[in-house]
């Protein structure tokens, strides 16, 4: 072989290995997130940007989180959220939470518009090189947001950065008030010794009547810590998901399924024929293994695409 084709070859096995590397350290990071975690909430609006307009409180609130993996193809990796509330009785309630899906060089993100509607965004090969998507998830897996972004690993330092991306009201906000309409935001996913951090950069945006004016900046914390089953009984939260996981799988995937094929934006109905979706999800669940068609097509039924 050649001197220079010789170097060249090396070069670029030294490149893979390298790609392969960072890939398996992106893996490393978001397995980890799975888990029994203490959880603390932190909401703090900053910089007012509007004239006249006054900071609403600081929010916080303290949980407890159970972690699932429940997919890991390989270059998809999915972690359901579920909530462990101690009440005082004989066992703790668990209620379904958010979801996380990480893709790797996936080229489909979306652009909340307002309105219960979301634009598909196709990204450039380019662009998609080296990122992960994070789609997160409402509690009926309807979509929350889906932004691209790198993970960074520097020594004992591993971060994922988002590009900005848009979404609807929290739901700490969403059915308290009416003066914004979307958050622009940037997230940072940040893994710690004891578990890992959500940072958010948020922008209150004003979306309507051909308006886009933005109401103030505002930043938030979310920490997960690791404990033990000695601190919190995390098992019923396991139980659960094992009972459940089946039905919501073919949901969530209706839902991928959905995004990934849709021609133009997605808008999501809040009623039909006077229900609205949990409700219909929650009538599915009760049948026993219910036809994952039947599954799509009730869910198809809210969800109108296209220009």
């Amino acid at each position: 072989m050649k001197p220079l084709l010789l170097l060249t070859t090396l070069i670029g096995v030294q490149f893979a290995s390298a790609g392969e590397a960072d890939f398996e350290l992106d893996r490393k990071a978001i397995l980890s997130m799975a888990g029994n975690f203490a959880v603390n909430f932190q909401f703090k609006e900053t910089v007012s940007l509007t004239a006249g307009y006054e900071f609403h409180e600081p929010y916080e609130e303290n949980a407890h989180e159970h972690v699932e993996l429940v997919e890991d193809t390989g270059n998809t990796i999915t972690l359901q959220h579920l909530l462990v509330i101690n009440e005082g009785g004989p066992k703790p309630v668990i209620i379904k939470h958010w979801a996380q899906i990480w893709k790797y060089e996936d080229p489909i993100v979306l652009d909340f518009q307002g309105d219960r509607t979301w634009k598909s965004v196709h990204l450039s090969a380019d662009e998609v090189k080296g990122t992960w998507t994070q789609y997160v998830t409402s509690v009926d897996d309807s979509p929350r947001y889906k932004a691209a972004g790198k993970w960074v690993h520097e020594g004992n330092y591993s971060a994922w950065t988002s590009m900005p991306s848009t979404r609807p009201l929290p739901r700490r906000e969403y059915s308290k008030r009416k003066d914004y309409d979307l958050i622009a935001a940037v997230n940072h996913h940040i893994i710690t010794p004891d578990g890992w951090v959500h940072t958010q950069e948020n922008r209150k945006v004003v979306h309507r009547d051909g308006r886009n004016e933005s109401l103030c900046l505002e930043i938030g914390k979310n920490t997960y810590r690791r404990v033990t089953d000695d601190e919190v009984d995390f098992q019923a939260a396991i139980q659960f998901w094992n009972e459940q996981k089946d039905f919501w799988a073919k949901v969530r995937h209706a839902w991928v399924g959905i995004i990934d094929n849709a021609s133009g934006p997605i808008h999501c109905e809040q009623w039909v024929d006077q229900k609205r979706l949990r409700e219909v999800i929650a009538e599915l669940q009760k049948e026993a293994d219910v036809p994952t068609e039947k599954v799509a097509k009730a869910i198809g039924s809210f969800v109108k695409t296209g220009e």
